[in-house]
């Protein structure tokens, strides 16, 4: 490819210039024509002065001396390149023969120098040097921030939000998530519906499911992406929200505005947000029946909670769900819809007259509980647990009225219990009846600090409880179909405005009415 690129060099500005003659001979022949008679003699067309055939001759001369030029040139490279490329080998082989001679006659090294010269130090390298700087010591901790604008102790659906609305309301807050869970913010709720109902065999993993409106997505809130680095929020210029999971506040200095972690770190704020929600509850019939019945007794609340027993329904004969609330309702229907499946035998039982009998009029939860049967679920009501053990390789729970139920896996959905372990060390109220932190109508404890967490008391306890049932009611009202919840839920509406049977008074009626005319302007 070289050659012929150094040839065509060559032979370039010769091709030009025959172009060019030609042109002007061409040129000449046609003003010579023109002034001569159409009938010339063919004699004077090759030979006379008047046709130009001493151009022509020069012409073709040259042309053919640019084309022997070319070839001759392109020999004697061909021929210098070939010249120079056995020259080169025969070196190289010369080398490489050299090289293996020399091999060959240099005697081997006895074993003893080997070994010492692979034990002995390298002299530069053990020799202190006087101006290298020493290494800087291993730090076993990442670097987390000491200092926190906005704290938030929990990771739920609260912490989410507010952490939400504060970069909503200033753009470049920095705020920092607490949690003891392994996980980033998630809801709660698919855990015990949706997820249950998907098709994809890896949910566990995926952790993904169809919201009512037909789209796909997690039950994370956000991606990992959406997050700042806790060791790089001190120094964001725009601020963001950092999570740091599996660390759990253990004391809480409210007078210095700070915390400390469970591995004794400390982390000061500015204001703090308490919203560490629940811990679910047990029997305690089964806390005092020993080690193997707890082992096969499921607390659900977590996600750990919702893969362990998702492999226990694929793995065992029997579940017994003990609860009739929401969560022990939805369980019992998820399970039971596998159960057509799998042959899988769920049993709910509860000592109300019906699910949900502590939520709904009687009537309502007659008409949940049909609903519940429906799917398969063989119900127990007005059942309360005396004892349960274990005995041949089966779970037996002992009913007080001498009903006997044999199992193989117990979930317990009992309700939660406040999480108020923050209350002793920050000096923080906590009220007797409802178990829950005592706050303003702001829900605030003190003027820095704020609680979003399981039953917080105020002087407005029962219109907060109540307002909050409307406003999911009117939610579900507003197109949202969760899984066999939706149905119930407008049946349980629609029953509450004829009767008002959930407003204890005048002031919770219009209270009522207006948290409904609020959700309808926004559908």
């Amino acid at each position: 490819m070289l050659t012929c690129r150094a040839v065509w060099k060559k032979l370039a500005p010769l091709a030009r210039a025959s172009s060019t003659v030609c042109r002007q001979n061409v040129r000449r022949a046609g003003w010579n024509n023109a002034r001569t008679p159409l009938c010339v003699p063919v004699a004077h067309m090759s030979t006379g002065p008047v046709g130009g055939g001493g151009d022509n001759l020069k012409y073709a001369l040259l042309v053919g001396a640019a084309f022997v030029s070319g070839i001759t040139y392109a020999v004697i490279t061909l021929k210098g390149d070939q010249k120079r490329h056995v020259e080169r080998m025969t070196e190289i082989s010369s080398r490489k023969q050299k090289s293996a001679s020399q091999i060959q006659t240099e005697p081997p090294a006895p074993l003893e120098t080997i070994l010492e010269a692979a034990a002995a130090p390298d002299a530069e390298a053990v020799a202190p040097s006087e101006t290298a700087e020493p290494p800087p010591a291993a730090d076993s901790k990442p670097s987390l921030p000491s200092h926190a604008p906005y704290l938030l102790i929990g990771g739920g659906t609260a912490s989410f939000a507010a952490a939400r609305s504060i970069r909503a309301r200033d753009p470049g807050a920095k705020v920092l998530i607490v949690t003891d869970e392994p996980d980033l913010p998630y809801m709660r709720p698919p855990l015990s519906k949706e997820l249950w109902f998907s098709d994809d065999p890896s949910v566990t993993e995926t952790l993904r499911f169809k919201q009512w409106n037909g789209k796909e997505r997690s039950i994370y809130f956000q991606p990992p992406s959406f997050y700042v680095d806790a060791e790089e929020l001190s120094g964001a210029e725009n601020g963001g929200v950092a999570v740091l999971t599996g660390r759990k506040v253990v004391h809480m200095d409210v007078r210095g505005n700070k915390v400390k972690l469970d591995d004794d770190m400390e982390i000061s704020y500015d204001k703090c947000l308490i919203a560490t929600g629940g811990v679910p509850r047990n029997l305690q019939v089964i806390e005092r029946a020993g080690e193997e019945v707890i082992k096969r007794t499921t607390v659900f609340r977590k996600i750990d909670d919702f893969k362990s027993l998702d492999k226990v329904s694929r793995n065992t004969q029997s579940i017994t769900i003990i609860g009739g609330g929401f969560l022990g309702s939805e369980l019992a229907c998820a399970l039971g819809r596998r159960s057509t499946e799998t042959g899988l035998e769920v049993i709910q039982m509860f000592p109300e007259k019906g699910n949900m009998g502590k939520v709904l009029p009687e009537y309502l939860s007659n008409w949940t509980t049909e609903k519940v049967k429906k799917e398969g679920v063989k119900v127990i009501r007005e059942a309360v647990v005396k004892s349960v053990s274990f005995k041949d390789d089966k779970l037996e729970i002992k009913l007080k009225d001498g009903r006997v139920v044999r199992t193989d896996h117990i979930v317990a959905a009992v309700g939660l219990e406040p999480n108020v372990d923050l209350a002793k060390s920050a000096g923080l109220e906590v009220d007797s009846d409802f178990g829950g932190y005592r706050v303003n109508a702001e829900l605030q404890a003190r003027s820095n600090i704020w609680v979003v967490s399981k039953n917080p008391v105020s002087e407005y306890r029962s219109c907060l409880g109540v307002l909050f049932v409307l406003q999911m009611l009117c939610i579900m009202l507003c197109g949202h179909s969760a899984p066999f919840w939706s149905d119930t839920f407008l049946v349980h509406v629609a029953a509450e405005r004829s009767s008002s049977a959930m407003c204890s008074s005048e002031r919770m009626k219009s209270l009522a009415i207006n948290v409904g005319r609020k959700n309808e302007k926004r559908a």
